[in-house]
């Protein structure tokens, strides 16, 4: 019963201390004259002048947290959708794009040899198309190969259905007598000497003791241009091999570059033989679009570099053998 009277007595005296603020406050107002309508009135617009920046604050502030961010692309964003940069080369643009290379590709031991287990390449021109992929951003292990003959390589680049051509691929050739051809492509990275070759019974001693009997070359290859352009009578085959089936009934000898010669010989142990003929030189090269000069400089900078650091050597005693040559020059 005494907590109710203390609170029953302190009630009225808040209520009275409360209220006698509240009159002073407005007598204070009145007296100042705050309370006049015009005044009031103005104070009421200001009022609600600030309640609405509030609320409008407010409700900005609850948008910011809870609204779904703004995507790029979005047709209803302010946002407009990102554009990759152009490399200044289409070839260079659709290697990105794809995010793996496509390279035609030839079988040629030591160069580009495809195992008969997996169906992958390894070799001198797979592993510089290792070092191309990075340079262009892109995962070796997604390499597309692309085995196409050399007759249809070049237009399998100009059609944009491969990137690069690589596997042997002879960008031009150094003849006895001065004759130079050139294609598309960067290089040459790799230079190898021409050779002529007959069976092991025959007398034939170079060229011109062949008579008029015909030697095969490659298809599109340095040695076949080298032979046409010494008079010779020249058949072609896609590849050495099938030249070599050919020795002994409509061709007298075959003609190519040291490697595939080597390969030829490999697989014909003491039927074969090389004749001291000097035919030239071959240069091996990536082959390319025509008319692309940003990749041309991508993959020259590439070799250059590969030839710079030490690489190169390395590549090439590990899958041509030793003794290792000076490199050529790239340009």
């Amino acid at each position: 019963m005494r907590l109710r009277s203390s609170r029953a007595q302190r009630s009225p005296v808040l209520h009275r201390s409360l209220g006698s603020r509240v009159w002073a406050a407005l007598g204070l107002m009145r007296r100042h004259g705050w309370l006049r309508p015009k005044r009031v009135g103005c104070l009421l617009v200001v009022f609600v002048i600030a309640a609405l920046w509030l609320g409008g604050q407010a409700v900005d502030r609850i948008n910011t947290l809870f609204a779904a961010p703004v995507v790029a692309g979005n047709p209803f964003g302010t946002v407009a959708p990102a554009r990759p940069a152009s490399s200044g080369s289409p070839t260079i643009d659709r290697i990105t794009q794809r995010g793996r290379l496509i390279v035609a590709i030839q079988d040629i031991p030591g160069l580009s040899q495809r195992s008969s287990n997996s169906g992958s390449y390894t070799g001198f021109d797979v592993a510089l198309v290792e070092l191309v992929a990075h340079d262009l951003g892109v995962d070796p292990a997604r390499t597309s190969f692309k085995p196409l003959p050399a007759s249809v390589r070049e237009a399998a680049l100009d059609r944009g259905e491969a990137d690069l051509a690589l596997g042997g691929y002879q960008i031009g050739y150094q003849s006895t007598g001065g004759q130079h051809a050139t294609v598309a492509a960067a290089g040459p990275y790799l230079v190898r000497a021409l050779q002529l070759v007959v069976p092991a019974t025959s007398r034939a001693t170079g060229l011109n003791s062949l008579g008029h009997g015909q030697v095969c070359a490659p298809d599109g290859s340095s040695a076949a241009a080298v032979l046409i352009a010494r008079g010779a009578a020249v058949q072609t085959r896609a590849t050495l091999a099938g030249c070599a089936d050919l020795l002994g009934g409509k061709v007298e000898a075959i003609a190519g570059d040291q490697d595939a010669v080597a390969a030829v010989l490999s697989q014909n142990p003491g039927a074969l033989r090389v004749l001291n003929e000097p035919l030239g030189t071959t240069e091996y090269g990536v082959g390319l679009a025509p008319g692309d000069p940003v990749l041309h400089a991508r993959i020259t900078a590439v070799l250059r570099h590969a030839i710079d650091d030490g690489t190169w050597a390395r590549l090439y005693a590990q899958y041509l053998g030793s003794p290792v040559p000076n490199p050529p020059t790239p340009r």
